[in-house]
């Protein structure tokens, strides 16, 4: 894997987990990649003694772009306080649990936040706390000195100490203007857009390029839309960036573009993968095509296709029933409704599917056409 490929996949190399690692990306990171990140890219590339992290903005956001293992927004609260408790602390000090949840409720009880309501005394809220302590712990905001935080959820006198690695203090970014009077994230994002620079041209170029090299797929969203021209336009320069950059392909297709990776990438995230649910969805897509030739599945002027809830839950019981021999044990033992919120969150994540609000259908997107699974004749 490349020096700008771990960037891109990774959120940073933090010097004190790794000190390996971060020495050979600090010593591979040609003049060339820096100019990408840069230049096309408009990213800040932060090398300093302690990190090195790609600050990754999205061009455009996107639901699946939180933290994977967050399931609450109580979670995320509980994350921006606790970067505030160690935002006190220097590096190698110590502090225990207890002395963290004492910190956060005396904190929610000043400000009087209406919204938020804290009570470890809540098994839900104390699952919760776990979950992002072993997040920051993942992260490399702090290590475990003695105890063990899992048993918080069970027992709220259990305690935990650990030692501060000074990591955190470059989590958040710098914004370039003032957010406190922002309510929702479309309203950083705004003011971020107005801070880029007045040169038109290449903030558009920027915002395309953040696309492309974050999200599944770019798709076209209007009859003129004007980043998906720009896409069509310059694709053959964009394209040899991606070959450049990734060893990849631009595809563009009438109504999406993406980068279509080689057989040796291998990303965490991207479709397909070694997950189980991939191969599951692989056949979903699969059956998807074949009721499209068969006139089942009616395609809109825009290649999407509606369907029901019902319809939706249809497909999967017909994928599990003809196909799961194959699956891993544990989907072939899945129960058909919990299969099927684990394919739609999974197809919603790589913008396969979407759920119109007002129809109450699920919206089948391109994509679902181009990778679709199959077994051998031999299996």
């Amino acid at each position: 894997m490349t020096t700008f490929e771990k960037l891109l996949e990774n959120f940073w190399f933090v010097k004190d987990i790794d000190v390996d690692e971060y020495n050979l990306i600090k010593r591979d990171l040609s003049d060339e990649t820096q100019d990408f990140i840069k230049n096309k890219l408009g990213y800040k590339l932060i090398v300093n003694p302690y990190i090195i992290k790609m600050e990754k903005i999205p061009g455009k956001p996107q639901a699946f772009m939180g933290i994977e293992s967050f399931n609450s927004k109580l979670e995320y609260i509980f994350l921006c306080l606790i970067l505030i408790y160690l935002e006190e602390k220097s590096k190698k000090e110590q502090f225990v649990l207890s002395g963290l949840i004492d910190y956060i409720q005396n904190l929610i009880a000043e400000v009087n936040i209406e919204e938020i309501k804290i009570d470890f005394t809540m098994y839900s809220q104390r699952k919760a706390m776990v979950n992002v302590l072993r997040f920051i712990k993942a992260m490399g905001f702090i290590v475990v000195y003695d105890g063990d935080e899992g048993k918080f959820a069970e027992d709220i006198e259990s305690d935990v100490l650990y030692e501060v690695t000074g990591a955190s203090k470059y989590f958040m970014r710098n914004f370039s203007s003032n957010i406190t009077d922002c309510n929702l994230y479309t309203d950083i994002y705004e003011k971020e857009q107005l801070g880029l620079e007045q040169d038109k041209g290449k903030e558009r170029r920027q915002r395309i390029y953040r696309r492309l090299f974050t999200e599944n797929v770019v798709y076209k969203e209007e009859n003129d839309d004007q980043d998906y021209n720009y896409i069509k336009n310059y694709r053959n320069v964009i394209n040899q960036d991606v070959d450049k950059m990734l060893e990849s392909t631009l595809e563009v297709h009438k109504n999406g573009a993406y980068i279509l990776l080689t057989e040796n990438k291998n990303f965490k995230n991207t479709f397909p993968s070694n997950k189980a649910i991939s191969d599951v969805v692989s056949f979903i897509n699969s059956v998807i095509v074949r009721k499209v030739k068969d006139e089942e599945f009616k395609s809109n002027i825009d290649d999407t296709i509606n369907i029901s809830e019902v319809e939706m839950s249809k497909l999967v019981r017909e994928v599990k029933e003809k196909y799961s021999k194959g699956f891993s044990k544990e989907f072939r033992e899945l129960e058909e409704d919990k299969l099927l919120i684990e394919v739609v969150k999974y197809m919603k994540q790589f913008d396969m599917i979407r759920y119109d609000e007002e129809t109450k259908d699920f919206v089948i997107m391109p994509i679902c056409f181009k990778i679709i699974g199959k077994y051998p004749k031999d299996f």
